[in-house]
C-alpha cells in the first residue's frame, strides 16, 4: 500500500502541474483575473512561486479524495483498484481545467 501511495503522490503531482501550466498556456490571462488571483500583488501573478502554490492547493484539494478513497478500501477491507485514484484525479482536474475555459469566455475582450 505504501507504493500505491507513494506511486499516486508523484503522478497526482505531475497531472496538477500540468493542469496549472496547460491552463496558463491554453487560457491566457485568466491566472490574472480578480475572482481567480492568488497573490496579494498582481504584479506576482505570472511567477513560478505562485505557479507551484496553486499546483500545491489543487494537489491539496485532489489529495483530499485520494485519501478518502484509500480509507473506504482499508476500512471496507477490500483492494483499491490502481487505476481508480488515478481516474478520480483526473476527473476533478477536468473539472477545474473546464471551469476555467468557462471564466476565459466570459471574459470580457482585450482592447486593441
Amino acid at each position: 500500500m505504501r507504493y500505491a501511495i507513494l506511486r499516486d503522490l508523484g503522478v497526482s503531482s505531475v497531472l496538477c502541474l500540468s493542469e496549472r501550466m496547460l491552463e496558463r498556456l491554453v487560457f491566457p490571462g485568466v491566472n490574472r483575473m480578480a475572482e481567480r488571483i492568488t497573490v496579494g500583488d498582481p504584479a506576482r501573478a505570472d511567477d513560478l512561486t505562485t505557479l507551484i502554490a496553486e499546483t500545491l492547493g489543487v494537489m491539496a484539494l485532489v489529495w483530499l479524495f485520494t485519501i478518502s478513497l484509500y480509507v473506504i478500501s482499508y476500512l471496507s477491507r477490500r483492494p483499491l483498484r490502481p487505476y481508480a485514484t488515478t481516474l478520480v484525479t483526473c476527473a476533478i482536474l477536468m473539472l477545474i481545467f473546464m471551469g476555467a475555459y468557462g471564466q476565459w469566455m466570459t471574459m470580457p475582450p482585450r482592447p486593441r
